[in-house]
């Protein structure tokens, strides 16, 4: 969603506003990317699970019965259905104007008209039938996910009826919630109310969230008040990390509205500490077990976190006006995000984490269920499938942002076509595995454009049709192109990318200190070659033909030896010296070939170390190396390590060896 200043009709206080969805739609590598997942994941899920997907906003369908539960109590199926079609839904109307796809904004255009037609009277739209409780924690929670969606197609067709609709749903919850209020979930409907809020200035939604938020202080048993958002204090198992992650910017949102500083602070310190302490530099939030955890290699991530943390530092760009929050947002994509999803886009791992060895259906190391760490396309608890469609569209969606004089921003960079009101230009480039992004202007009035620079980058250099300019810096990180630009115009972005080696701090963890290493937005890792394998898993609805859960494990050569030995000479079993130089690393330039994600078009020649004792390969759960400084056999040898996105099995923390 979105604040829009030229759509508000009171005083906002953020500082920037996204660009309407189908503004910047996805060019290149990014577009291909999505066609695969119009083809995959994207485009099918309400068809896989119809009820638990197509239906809850539509005709109050719900599962009724789970692979792995049984019977499940109908109050919880009927909001926890409605969270995951509300998600899905997100995703594919975001998916359909980001690609300007007639086919998906067609089906996008029917699903909210049949969410129009299930309203009630009242104003009730939501998940839950008449004759169920509809005080339940789950009921805003889940509807948050319908208005989200209907208000993305809002925004893209500028459809009053469907605003409207919205804003009466919204009145149902300020009345028949005013003296009831729950402490988990229920508060992300602050996020539609101070949106609505915007475009029609009725006071009652911002006093309801201003209520909800102040009940909070006193009744919550969470860590989601904001006095606790103030503190210095993030205890892990505290929360669930989705969650956490979704309510941070609740009070930033409310900043907005009332210009109330300490709302700003709150959100700002809620999410600063989640970097600190739970973020890997692979940008996935550490969650084992779904709940905040520390920094590890073999912590895991649930997928949920990456589109949830990525959406809450897009709306801290957009608030504070700070460019730093596109360095997460492209950190978790790039990396995390992509290295969870099975790149022909019909599979994501609901579980993953930086190392990782197997992906099977005992691989899970915290997981309900082992199975956890598999890959599949709808699993039995369907939020992470439908929350991977909407990642990828949110970031295209997102790139460009404009303040109040209608001057344009560059957040994030990749392959699109932007539209702002003052400036035209196709984004060719491919970043993040290029230093070099060439915008052709296609239209100016008098634009001003300003650009994110990297905190990775020390020297950013930008030519104007071949001549060299100056950039004009703010305190926000952002930097001014001083040139006018015309049509026609050629500009081209060098953000120079340097090796860098960080000691990751797991001492809340494991304590092995292992090494990652990056350069520019992407964190490297040593690929360990899979091997899939297909069967029908568990979901709740059983998949069609041509559908699959998948297995993947470790491929050995085992045509000389035997499997023993074949797995402690397994390239992966390696070791870093910790006092390596960055100038000892080669940067190879590939020729690009194929799908970016399958065929990594950078790579990097490491010299690593021997380690034939660092993992237990007969083990399906990934763990971490029992002694280090690993003892190691002879000297470095150059390995190749690859962007981990590019990856489903890697090592990507490298353990210490002993030299």
């Amino acid at each position: 969603m979105n604040i829009y200043g030229e759509k508000a009709v009171v005083k906002t206080y953020n500082k920037l506003s996204k660009l309407p969805l189908g503004a910047v739609t996805a060019r290149g590598w990014l577009r291909e990317q999505l066609l695969r997942n119009k083809d995959g994941m994207g485009g099918h899920l309400d068809e896989l699970e119809p009820d638990m997907i197509a239906g809850p906003f539509i005709n109050y369908s719900h599962f009724k019965k789970h692979p792995l539960m049984g019977e499940v109590d109908e109050t919880f199926a009927m909001g926890w259905s409605g969270e995951i079609s509300g998600t899905y839904w997100t995703g594919l109307i975001q998916l359909a104007f980001t690609l300007n796809d007639e086919e998906l904004i067609a089906k996008a255009a029917r699903w909210i008209e049949g969410v129009l037609k299930h309203q009630e009277p009242d104003g009730y739209l939501g998940s839950y039938a008449a004759d169920n409780d509809r005080s339940v924690d789950y009921n805003p929670w889940s509807a948050t996910w319908c208005y989200r969606a209907m208000l993305s197609f809002y925004e893209a067709t500028g459809r009053q009826d469907v605003l409207e609709a919205v804003h009466r749903a919204l009145l149902w919850f300020c009345e028949n919630w005013k003296d009831h209020k729950t402490d988990y979930a229920g508060s992300y409907i602050i996020e539609p109310m101070v949106v609505v809020y915007t475009y029609t200035g009725d006071e009652r939604l911002i006093r309801f969230s201003e209520d909800w938020l102040d009940w909070l202080e006193s009744n919550s048993k969470w860590p989601n008040k904001v006095s606790q958002y103030l503190s210095d204090k993030l205890p892990y198992v505290s929360m669930h990390a989705v969650a956490y992650g979704e309510e941070t910017k609740n009070p930033a949102l409310l900043y907005c509205a009332t210009g109330e500083e300490r709302m700003l602070k709150a959100s700002a310190n809620a999410i600063e500490k989640a970097l600190c302490r739970i973020v890997q530099t692979t940008g996935g939030p550490s969650s084992s077990s779904e709940f905040l955890s520390p920094k590890g290699g073999a912590n895991e991530t649930e997928y949920c976190n990456f589109a949830t943390y990525n959406n809450s530092y897009s709306w801290m760009a957009l608030i504070t006006g700070e460019s730093r929050w596109g360095d997460e947002i492209e950190r978790c994509l790039f990396n995390g995000a992509e290295g969870a999803r099975k790149k022909d886009e019909r599979a994501i791992a609901y579980f993953t984490s930086p190392n990782q060895l197997h992906a099977n259906r005992e691989s899970s190391l915290y997981g309900d269920w082992g199975e956890y760490g598999v890959y599949a396309p709808c699993f039995h608890v369907a939020c992470c499938p439908t929350q991977s469609v909407r990642i990828i569209p949110e970031f295209i969606r997102g790139m460009g942002m404009v303040d109040e004089n209608q001057d344009l921003y560059l957040l994030c960079y990749g392959p699109a076509e932007v539209k702002a009101p003052k400036l035209d230009f196709v984004m060719n480039t491919l970043y993040p595995f290029r230093d070099t992004i060439t915008l052709h202007i296609t239209r100016s009035e008098d634009a001003v454009l300003n650009l994110r620079i990297p905190t990775w980058c020390k020297a950013p250099e930008v030519a104007v049709n071949g001549r060299s300019v100056g950039l004009i810096h703010n305190e926000d990180g952002y930097a001014r192109i001083d040139a006018v630009l015309a049509a026609g115009d050629v500009v081209v972005l060098h953000f120079p990318m340097e090796i860098k080696l960080v000691k990751v701090d797991d001492s809340d963890s494991a304590s092995k200190f292992p090494i990652s290493i990056e350069r520019g937005p992407l964190v490297y890792a040593l690929p360990v070659p899979e091997h899939w394998t297909e069967y029908p898993g568990n979901p709740i609805t059983p998949l069609p033909e041509g559908w699959s859960w998948y297995e993947a494990v470790p491929k050995l050569d085992t045509s000389e030896c035997d499997v023993f030995t074949a797995n402690y000479n397994a390239p992966w079993f390696r070791a870093i010296d910790e006092t390596l130089t960055p100038d000892k690393i080669q940067v190879i330039e590939h020729e690009p070939t194929g799908y970016v994600w399958e065929n990594p078009s950078v790579t990097l020649e490491v010299p690593l170390y021997h380690a034939k004792y660092a993992y237990m390969f007969l083990s399906p759960r990934m763990n971490e190396p029992w002694e280090v400084p690993l003892e190691v056999e002879g000297e470095a040898t150059m390995c190749t390590l690859v962007p981990h996105g590019c990856t489903n099995l890697r090592i990507t923390y490298l353990p210490r060896a002993a030299r």
